[in-house]
């Protein structure tokens, strides 16, 4: 551990980019000191002071992953990712709220070197507004900040409305979500806990009878392309239940969802219809999965998924020693949430002590046969500081037997303030 940290400072005073770090973080910790109010206000005791402690907060993280990925041991490439978030949030009326999120990353290493304008990828921002900035882009040592939440609330007494860059989680089950039509997630990118959001208008008005509410949000990208739906849900039975229509971009789109349990165990679903308007221009899909979770007596955790997709591989593929890439699993729609038609998940944790805890993860695809592995290590330190030791593989079957497309060894460490 002590030589990874050794070997970052090192290549960052190597290539000249540690004075800038340094400026870096004297900016966020001034970022701090002015928005935190237990540091800037933590010795006064005037009235207008604490008022100012209940108008704003901050909390965020600062995480350091070390990556280790390789396909066979020949070549192994080692990357860095220093990852920062400030989340800042204001009372400006009794009934309105604001909010600001950010994302400070900085990366270096065989990866952001071996892959052409990085940078630049890094740095592209789908939403209405441009929000990301790639202002350090070399070419294996890039730094990029991104605000992936600003957005306003207003409250009243049984409606709510937010207007800004946002999450609009319509989503149930754990890994996949045909529901999350507006800001669909990648379930392997496990550093962005947040998830995605949209550049989007949301309204949720609550009924009298305390179980059920109405939802409608739009959102609008920069090409002019957007996503609009409303959602009905109501419980009954024991049972959270949803039902979703509007435009998906270029479809007509139909969706349901439930949440509840079969006796102990817990019982999701979702799925989604997507007809074309005009079908040059889309395809019809179908997507639905269904989940079940149990914990034993003894702590064991155990979640098992299906997810079906009309427009999946159905059938093996030869790569002809073309590589596939982790990448291929990155760009995702509600449409189309993995390759393969049918797959399963299945996912077990155990917390071997108060502070450890173990987890294992297992995806595959059928027909393409197609294979994810993922065993992961948890330790709390402290209350606010946790160490993940994360691994990923996968595998495809190519001939007659299962080959390796490439391993992923992750060592993180967060700070959480």
């Amino acid at each position: 551990m002590i030589f990874n940290y050794l070997h970052t400072f090192l290549f960052l005073r190597k290539n000249g980019v540690y004075p800038l770090m340094k400026k870096t973080f004297s900016y966020l910790f001034l970022l701090n000191l002015l928005f935190n109010p237990k540091s800037l206000w933590a010795q006064e005791s005037d009235s207008s002071v604490v008022e100012k402690v209940k108008k704003w907060q901050l909390h965020g993280y600062l995480k350091n992953m070390e990556t280790m990925s390789f396909t066979n041991l020949n070549q192994v490439n080692l990357d860095n990712l220093i990852h920062n978030r400030l989340n800042f949030k204001v009372q400006l009326k009794p009934k309105i709220t604001g909010v600001v999120e950010i994302r400070n990353r900085i990366l270096f290493g065989d990866q952001v070197s071996n892959t052409p304008a990085y940078g630049t990828n890094l740095a592209m921002d789908k939403g209405l507004m441009d929000l990301s900035w790639s202002y350090v882009d070399k070419k294996s040592f890039v730094m990029n900040t991104t605000i992936d939440r600003l957005y306003v609330d207003f409250t009243g007494n049984n409606i709510e409305a937010r207007i800004g860059r946002q999450r609009i989680n319509w989503g149930i089950t754990m890994a996949w979500n045909p529901n999350d039509w507006f800001n669909t997630y990648n379930y392997f990118d496990f550093d962005y806990e947040e998830r995605p959001g949209s550049d989007a208008v949301r309204t949720r008005i609550y009924f009298r009878d305390g179980m059920s509410s109405l939802d409608m949000a739009g959102s609008l990208n920069k090409n002019r392309k957007n996503v609009s739906a409303v959602m009905y849900k109501f419980n009954t039975h024991g049972y959270d239940i949803q039902f979703l229509s509007g435009k998906y971009y270029s479809d007509f789109a139909f969706g349901a969802g439930w949440a509840g349990s079969i006796k102990n165990a817990g019982f999701k679903g979702e799925l989604s219809y997507f007809k074309p308007f005009d079908k040059t221009n889309s395809q019809e899909a179908f997507v639905a999965t269904s989940s079940l979770d149990y914990s034993f007596k003894n702590s064991i955790y155990l979640s098992a998924a299906w997810l079906y997709s009309s427009l999946g591989i159905n059938q093996n593929i030869n790569l002809n020693g073309a590589e596939l890439g982790i990448s291929t699993f990155g760009n995702l729609t509600a449409k189309s949430l993995f390759p393969t038609k049918n797959t399963s998940m299945l996912v077990g944790s155990y917390p071997i002590s108060p502070l450890w805890n173990v987890s294992l993860a297992g995806i595959y695809g059928y027909g393409m046969n197609i294979a994810f592995f993922s065993p992961s290590l948890t330790y709390s330190l402290r209350d606010d500081v946790d160490l993940y030791l994360i691994g990923q593989s996968f595998y495809l079957q190519q001939g007659k037997k299962m080959e390796n497309l490439g391993n992923g060894a992750y060592f993180r460490l967060k700070w959480s303030f």
